[in-house]
């Protein structure tokens, strides 16, 4: 097992698998991407997602709603994509405004076309262990742990973090029944007591909290593999903006036995996942029902 678990090279075998894919079935797959406002970090975001699409041979069709958009016409866009045959995924750009219902608009996608797992009903299937569009953070998880061949069934997986976008769903897909799943999981959040305790039992830390360097050498198991979720922005020494994850990378990095790195860890990963989404909604819509599974073995058909 290699000591830092960079996601780059996953990612690009993911974009290499599934751009063979499309050319294979012949597919034009168009997701539809909803931004409101004009806030620059998320344009970027939008615009890197836009040029991906192209180099895979995917259209993404931009809608770039108003700042003060109305919940009414965000739904309508939604229900007019859901209902058209050409568009076969649909995803929002978050964070919406603060007058617009997040669960409400993710509700209101096509389950089939969901391929950010907002809809309540592929959420439901995770906790079911069935086949869905799943969210691509917590898949970029175990995609990690099983390219760099890291052990996971009946290992002691620690979760920090109880959100819908990742704790929740992670723990459940690591809870799941498959030859790269079938942890034991343990999910701590703010009113964890002993949290120490908790993450010094780990076998796989999980960090995915949203707080900047949270988790110290003094909180880890010795050879234990440390996932940060995180990406936070900070002041250098230099005055300069950084991002740093919810581990202390350097003041960990001797203690773990392996650790992913932030920036160019899970992040990477969980981008290109999106398009595998979108490609088993093209696929879905065009009758061929593969599953999740039958991808995932595809793509890692070399690291079985």
């Amino acid at each position: 097992m290699e000591k830092i678990l960079s996601g780059k090279p996953l990612a690009a075998l993911i974009r290499a698998r599934i751009k063979e894919l499309i050319a294979e079935h012949g597919l034009s797959p168009q997701m539809l991407l909803i931004q409101t406002g004009s806030d620059p970090a998320s344009a970027y975001y939008v615009q890197n997602i836009v040029s991906s699409g192209a180099k895979l041979g995917c259209e993404v069709r931009l809608e770039n709603l108003p700042e003060d958009v109305s919940q009414a016409d965000l739904l309508a866009l939604i229900a007019s994509a859901s209902a058209d045959p050409g568009v076969h995924g649909i995803m929002l750009q978050k964070p919406l405004p603060r007058h617009l219902d997040e669960a409400l608009a993710g509700a209101s996608i096509d389950p089939a076309k969901d391929i950010d797992c907002l809809n309540p009903v592929n959420q439901g299937r995770i906790i079911l262990n069935q086949d869905a569009l799943l969210p691509c953070t917590p898949l970029a998880v175990l995609c990690t742990l099983r390219y760099y061949g890291v052990p996971v069934a009946g290992q002691h997986a620690v979760i920090i973090g109880r959100s819908a976008v990742v704790g929740k769903p992670l723990a459940n897909m690591l809870l799941w029944k498959k030859p790269w799943a079938d942890a034991s999981v343990t999910v701590c959040h703010s009113r964890s007591a002993n949290l120490s305790t908790l993450t010094q039992s780990a076998d796989i830390l999980i960090a995915a909290l949203g707080k900047a360097e949270f988790v110290q050498p003094d909180m880890i198991k010795k050879n234990s593999v440390l996932i940060d979720v995180g990406i936070n922005a900070v002041d250098s020494p230099a005055g300069k903006s950084a991002f740093v994850g919810d581990i202390d990378y350097n003041a960990c990095f001797d203690k773990a036995l392996a650790i992913t790195p932030v920036p160019g860890g899970i992040g990477s990963v969980t981008t290109s996942l999106l398009w595998l989404n979108l490609l088993k909604a093209a696929l879905g819509a065009q009758g061929t029902n593969k599953k999740i599974d039958d991808f995932l073995d595809f793509i890692f058909r070399e690291y079985q």
